[in-house]
């Protein structure tokens, strides 16, 4: 009876030992379990963090207005943005699993450019550049762009290939067209206008030839109608009669230059220029009105006194005059205001 007693003493014992490590194994396991719950927490807290991002990064990505593209080092496309489909016609995804975008896209005769400009990006021959190239859209349009590209890497450095940004420059490439149209057509009427003004400075000259000449003429008759009275009275008959004809016909000719005339032909060459003149003038008289015509025709004083029969420093007394009756400013020449009208 003893004996049953301790060991009943004993077995009691022993379950209150094993009672306690049980108690402190499972002490143990809620300290794990807590701590499991704490780092299953910061993982996920990471994990919303890093998925947060990547949401921003592809919602940035996804909203460009550009086109974006990410080349795989074998030039397979890992990522195409949405704005593609604005540009092409076709979603990101026909884009990406075409397999060659530029049978798929690009313009037959820009394709071999495009491809030798990707293979040269991709290998990073060419770093950093751009290419201008155009593409038929899914509706065959024609449309102009310029893709620009840089290499991607990761944080280690690896190369993970190139990302491109497509943008259209259709409108642009058309505005430049016109631009150049119209500096062309500039071109082409400055070029107009300087062989029209060399035509025009050769007819000036042939008018103020042909005055000159008739001027030398009229001096020269002039000269030999003074002569003749003396001839007439030491001649007789039939010689007299001959030199008092020719001593008439001279005579009868209009030594000055006919105004009218000149004035006519300086009008052909300047259209306006005189109805000018008398509508900024009207009190202008007919000489000074001669002096601005021969201006016109770029004569010198020279010139111009041997055509009014004047001294050439009378000529330039008769300019200053001039300018004075016009009530030119200081800074403005007679001859370029009269080029002028």
């Amino acid at each position: 009876m003893y004996s049953w007693f301790w060991l009943y003493i004993l077995f009691l014992r022993n379950n209150l030992e094993n009672t306690e490590k049980y108690k402190n194994r499972i002490k143990e396991l809620e300290k794990q379990v807590s701590e499991l719950k704490f780092e299953l927490s910061e993982s996920k807290e990471l994990l919303d963090s890093v998925t947060e991002k990547l949401s921003f990064y592809q919602f940035v990505a996804d909203f460009t207005f550009g086109w974006e593209l990410w080349f795989d080092v074998d030039k397979s496309i890992k990522y195409c943005s949405p704005s593609g489909f604005d540009l092409t016609g076709f979603t990101a995804n026909q884009i990406i699993s075409s397999g060659n975008i530029a049978e798929l896209l690009v313009y037959q005769s820009d394709r071999v450019k495009f491809v030798d400009f990707l293979e040269q990006s991709l290998n990073q021959t060419i770093v950093n550049q751009s290419l201008e190239f155009r593409i038929l859209t899914k509706t065959k349009q024609l449309r102009w762009c310029i893709m620009n590209v840089r290499g991607v890497y990761d944080k280690r450095g690896k190369y993970l290939g190139i990302r491109a940004s497509i943008d259209d420059v259709t409108k642009l490439k058309k505005a430049m067209g016109q631009i150049l149209e119209m500096e062309t057509a500039r071109n082409l009427e400055d070029r107009t206008r300087q062989r029209l003004q060399t035509e025009l400075s050769v007819k000036d000259r042939e008018l103020v030839s042909f005055l000159l000449q008739l001027s030398n003429k009229n001096e020269l008759l002039s000269k030999i109608k003074n002569q003749l009275p003396a001839l007439i009275k030491n001649e007789s008959g039939k010689n007299a009669k001959i030199i008092n004809q020719i001593f008439e016909s001279i005579e009868n000719q209009d030594k000055n230059l006919d105004w009218s005339v000149v004035e006519n032909e300086i009008e052909k060459l300047h259209p306006g220029f005189f109805t000018q003149l008398g509508t900024r003038h009207p009190t202008i008289s007919l000489k000074d009105k001669r002096l601005c015509g021969y201006m016109r025709l770029g004569l010198t004083s020279k010139e111009i006194a041997w055509l009014l029969n004047m001294n050439p420093k009378s000529v330039e007394i008769a300019r200053i005059r001039l300018r004075k009756k016009l009530k030119l400013p200081a800074g403005i020449r007679l001859s370029n205001y009269l080029f002028q009208l």
